[in-house]
């Protein structure tokens, strides 16, 4: 292996990223121990942007499952699970997994006083310590709300952690919601509070959405707003922008038949966008609106279905669009057919909670964290 290693190296550097940039991930970690140069060449930020942009790493779904009997989460590629115990398990409520980012996650298990960054391919864990802000001692957490993105300033990875503070002892609540922002390059937190909104405000979403340097939230509208109504009768909601960059908020304005009630804050075809779905004489009726810029909307999809909807899941790669039925079957429906293209389940001790869309990634979870920053 050294003789063909040593030949091979013969040939120019851009013929052997071009090489590597084909092969798998698995392929290339095995690689950087063959020789000193192979592992230089396959750790530098200019072949990993190469390798992860590369035609042949193609993008794939998978599914993050939630499993009854083990209160264990899950993401799997057909039948292979990619987490098994290594981080996430006995959790007594859903959690969704943020991200991926190239290549990299978030995930979280308050029971269990954890975070952490995490690459599924290369199995790098890099664990977040959970710091306690330095307010309001003698408050108890909860309403927690979570987003992870990229500062496109300064190339770093941001969690962002929104909590509500409650005293009970009083019963009353802070007037105030508490952020904590974690920055990956320096392992820090920052905390600051934010009068304008409170988590508990803040709609789950177990859709991505981070977008060109913001994080997305859909919120209901605050308690001093809560006389403005949208046309169906219900409270308006709004979506709340966090930019990463200058580490502010604020509030996107939505048209004025958005219902709170209603609608899920997802990506579709590289917009922000609310995914709605409800019965139109025994018909599932799906519109997808997407924000063109801020505050602007558009109603981009409209479908009928014969499916009865529980709740969209996650997008496919090419924009089809996952559901959960009220038989805990998971459907996917091509939105230019509108046909029903595969429908699997119910899983006899779980159900799926996410469909994401992954490329796998040789990102360095441990270069990031020292503040060895690449271009992706």
């Amino acid at each position: 292996m050294d003789g063909f290693s040593s030949n091979f190296d013969q040939f120019p550097e851009d013929i052997i990223m071009e090489i590597f940039s084909r092969l798998p991930v698995k392929s290339l970690l095995k690689l950087k121990s063959v020789c000193k140069y192979w592992y230089i060449l396959i750790q530098t930020p200019i072949f990993i942007t190469k390798h992860f942009c590369h035609k042949t790493n193609h993008a794939i779904p998978f599914i993050h499952l939630y499993f009854l009997d083990k209160k264990q989460l899950s993401l799997s590629t057909n039948k292979y699970p990619l987490f098994q115990d290594i981080y996430i398990h006995k959790s007594t409520s859903l959690k969704p997994v943020i991200g991926p980012l190239n290549g990299l996650f978030f995930v979280y298990n308050l029971d269990m006083n954890e975070m952490a960054i995490w690459n599924p391919e290369t199995k790098e864990i890099k664990k977040i310590i959970i710091p306690s802000p330095p307010f309001y001692p003698y408050f108890k957490s909860y309403a927690h709300h979570f987003g992870f993105g990229i500062d496109p300033l300064n190339k770093d990875y941001k969690v962002i952690w929104i909590r509500d503070y409650w005293k009970e002892e009083t019963f009353t609540r802070n007037k105030s919601a508490v952020i904590s922002v974690y920055t990956l390059s320096t392992n820090s937190w920052k905390h600051f509070e934010d009068n304008t909104f409170w988590s508990s405000h803040i709609v789950m979403s177990y859709f991505g959405t981070y977008l060109d340097g913001f994080y997305f939230w859909k919120m209901i509208t605050s308690e001093q707003q809560q006389h403005t109504q949208c046309i169906n009768g219900g409270r308006k909601c709004d979506i709340l922008a966090f930019d990463l960059t200058n580490e502010v908020f604020q509030v996107i304005k939505t048209p004025n038949l958005f219902n709170s009630n209603l609608g899920t804050l997802g990506l579709y075809d590289g917009f922000v966008s609310m995914f709605f779905h409800f019965l139109v004489q025994g018909k599932t009726c799906i519109e997808i609106w997407v924000m063109e810029k801020f505050g602007f909307w558009t109603k981009r999809l409209v479908i009928e279905s014969n499916l009865i909807v529980k709740r969209p899941i996650g997008y496919g790669v090419n924009g089809e669009i996952f559901v959960e039925t009220t038989t805990s079957n998971l459907a996917m429906i091509d939105p230019t057919t509108q046909e029903i293209i595969k429908c699997i389940g119910p899983w006899e001790n779980g159900y799926p909670l996410q469909v994401l869309v992954y490329k796998k990634s040789l990102v360095s979870i441990k270069k990031l964290s020292s503040g060895n920053l690449g271009k992706l």
